[in-house]
């Protein structure tokens, strides 16, 4: 998707559409997370991601060709199936929850996302490798070959998924208490307020970094930035979405679930105040703190959802967590097009940090004692 709002403004002339092409993803992404869940939490987790690779690799084919053929309409159903794709992806955290004890689950998480880094770093820099390989080429090939190569890198992760024996499911720690037989239903789990709290932090974290990130490239162009610059930014912002994901681990589980969530908060407050900036590398050293910020808040609520639940309800109620998300994303990415348009990127990074402040008022409204009741609701009858 970090290519998309490029090749999107390329083929339209219009920024916005940019943001149009990720509210189109986030929906679907959210819609994946949920079906996503549901599938797993019956059928176990590898039916799931193992169907999440393959609509991800249909829709890199459909991208790479749409891109050659100048169909917006196929660039834009490419963006549903990788949503789609995406959302039972990110359940894979469910899988790495069910194996580990409350007490380790943080940094068991944390890790998980950290593997992302290797995507994260080489994801944007596609394009560059495809110019590598094909130097005399129009920047449409060199997309399109760099969505070729992402669908071969999902052909391996489907290998991976039918490799995966036992299913992570049936490697869930077994309960002390007849509560994980037990499946209680979101309603009655979105009553505990830890529960509450965290998805909303993690789906207005979701809706602001998706609506800085959907435009930042088109900005940053129009700044007059290089698409090689553009793409090590994007790099480093996927960096600080992942790769420091171990050390919010340790911070979730040794500090607290609460405190992680602030802290993430914060972040991504500070990243869009500083987003704005006229200097490139201040601009960009914002985009990179509200993706460190994101991931203390994606891993804290995903922590906090986790404790709360058993394995039986965990992939739906963190599926419906997504779903939230997502469409806080769409919302996100629709409005930062149209805010950009009207008042820029200082406008835009300010209006997205104010959101974050009223998270943290939010999380600071529950108390403490919420936090752990919420896990002891999931380890008593």
């Amino acid at each position: 998707m970090a290519a998309g709002p490029i090749a999107i403004a390329q083929l339209t002339g219009r920024a916005s559409l940019g943001g149009l092409l990720f509210a189109l993803w986030a929906v679907a992404l959210g819609t994946g997370a949920q079906l996503g869940g549901l599938l797993m939490d019956r059928f176990g987790r590898r039916p799931g991601l193992s169907i999440a690779q393959l609509l991800l690799g249909l829709a890199s084919i459909m991208a790479s060709v749409s891109v050659l053929r100048g169909s917006t309409a196929g660039l834009f159903a490419s963006a549903i199936f990788g949503g789609l794709g995406s959302g039972a992806a990110l359940l894979a955290r469910a899988a790495v929850a069910d194996m580990y004890p409350i007490e380790r689950r943080g940094v068991a998480v944390g890790f998980l996302l950290a593997a992302g880094t290797v995507g994260a770093i080489v994801g944007p820099q596609l394009v560059q490798l495809a110019h590598l390989l094909s130097p005399q080429s129009s920047q449409s090939a060199r997309l399109a070959a760099s969505w070729m190569i992402a669908a071969i890198f999902s052909a391996v992760a489907f290998g991976c998924m039918l490799a995966l024996r036992p299913d992570p499911k049936d490697l869930a720690p077994p309960r002390k208490t007849s509560a994980s037989t037990v499946k209680r239903s979101l309603r009655t789990l979105l009553q505990l307020p830890a529960m509450r709290a965290g998805a909303i932090a993690m789906g207005l974290a979701q809706g602001a970094m998706t609506g800085l990130m959907a435009v930042y490239a088109i900005a940053a162009s129009a700044r007059g930035v290089g698409i090689g610059v553009i793409a090590l930014i994007l790099s480093a912002h996927f960096s600080g979405m992942f790769g420091f994901s171990p050390v919010w681990g340790v911070f979730l589980d040794r500090i607290g679930r609460r405190d992680g969530l602030l802290a993430g908060a914060a972040l991504i407050a500070i990243g869009g105040l500083t987003i704005g900036l006229p200097h490139a590398a201040l601009s960009a050293l914002g985009l990179f703190l509200v993706g460190l910020g994101w991931s203390g808040t994606y891993l804290g609520g995903t922590t906090v959802i986790s404790d709360i639940t058993t394995p039986a309800e965990r992939g739906t109620a963190l599926g419906f967590t997504d779903l939230l998300s997502a469409g806080a994303g769409a919302v996100g990415a629709l409005s930062a097009g149209i805010v950009l348009d009207a008042s820029g990127l200082s406008a835009l990074g300010a209006s997205m940090g104010a959101i974050l402040v009223g998270v943290i008022i939010l999380l600071l409204l529950v108390p403490r004692t919420s936090w752990r009741a919420g896990v002891a609701a999931a380890t008593t009858p």
